[in-house]
């Protein structure tokens, strides 16, 4: 099976996770975005299929595209015995990866007072 991965390049960022989960599993994928013309590759991609993703990170994979790197991390654990393999053990696994994400967000945050889009620069 072989994954395609779309985050922005030289941004760790949330797509960090899918990468270490990815490496911990000693599966082969591409980093798209990371690539030859890697950043078009991911703006066409999200306006691909009947299903897009919003925004990356998302993984491709079997014909499935899967955005969201909760969601993308609970199919590698299970698909990749990264995760519990009992229901009450994966979903506390994804609250776990739930309470990171909100910690990112608010560290994020605190570095963006002003907007989330404004470079720290432009937020002096």
């Amino acid at each position: 099976m072989a994954y395609e991965l779309f985050y922005w390049p030289g941004i760790q960022g949330r797509g960090e996770f899918v990468r270490l989960a990815l490496e911990e599993a000693g599966q082969e994928y591409t980093d798209v975005a990371r690539g030859p013309g890697g950043v078009d590759a991911l703006m066409a991609a999200m306006k691909e299929g009947p299903t897009p993703s919003f925004a990356p990170p998302f993984l491709r994979s079997e014909g499935v595209t899967l955005g969201q790197t909760a969601a993308i991390l609970m199919y590698l654990g299970e698909r990749h015995q990264l995760a519990p393999q009992d229901a009450k053990g994966r979903l506390w696994t994804h609250q776990l990866q739930l309470t990171i994400a909100d910690l990112v967000s608010e560290a994020h945050d605190t570095h963006h007072p002003v907007g989330t889009s404004l470079y720290y620069d432009d937020q002096k």
